[in-house]
């Protein structure tokens, strides 16, 4: 799992190569519309985590438990709040969900479908109502 905090720790993500460029494009757009929504455009010091979200990137190593520093969540075990699948440019699919496990907290979701183990996978198609059998048989 990957925790993007700042454009800095997608800069470092982008690195990885894990992800297709259509993806990183998708949540650099996302963390600027999460950066307009808290009013800090423009600033270079601006942290996700200071106003309690968190987007995390499951990657295809992760089991169904995400832990990252103060992050510690079983994704079979919580009620999201929604799951849906977008769709990119170029036939890419990434499931996006938000859990808020307490008040003060949201965990933004991201993995890129197709990539995950089958129980991650099952979760998030089933949770976006895109659960197609032969996708698991």
């Amino acid at each position: 799992m990957f925790n993007i905090t700042n454009q800095e720790s997608i800069l470092s993500y982008s690195k990885k190569g894990t992800l297709p460029q259509v993806g990183l494009t998708y949540l650099v757009s996302e963390l600027e519309e999460l950066k307009a929504s808290l009013h800090h455009e423009g600033e270079d010091q601006f942290s996700l985590v200071d106003h309690g979200y968190y987007m995390l990137v499951v990657q295809s190593e992760d089991t169904c438990t995400l832990t990252d520093g103060d992050v510690v969540v079983n994704l079979l075990e919580n009620e999201p709040e929604y799951v849906e699948l977008v769709e990119l440019p170029n036939g890419v699919y990434m499931y996006r969900a938000c859990l808020m496990p307490d008040n003060e907290c949201f965990l933004l979701i991201y993995a890129l479908r197709g990539a995950l183990r089958l129980e991650l996978e099952q979760w998030f198609a089933e949770q976006s109502g895109c659960l197609a059998k032969e996708d698991f048989e």
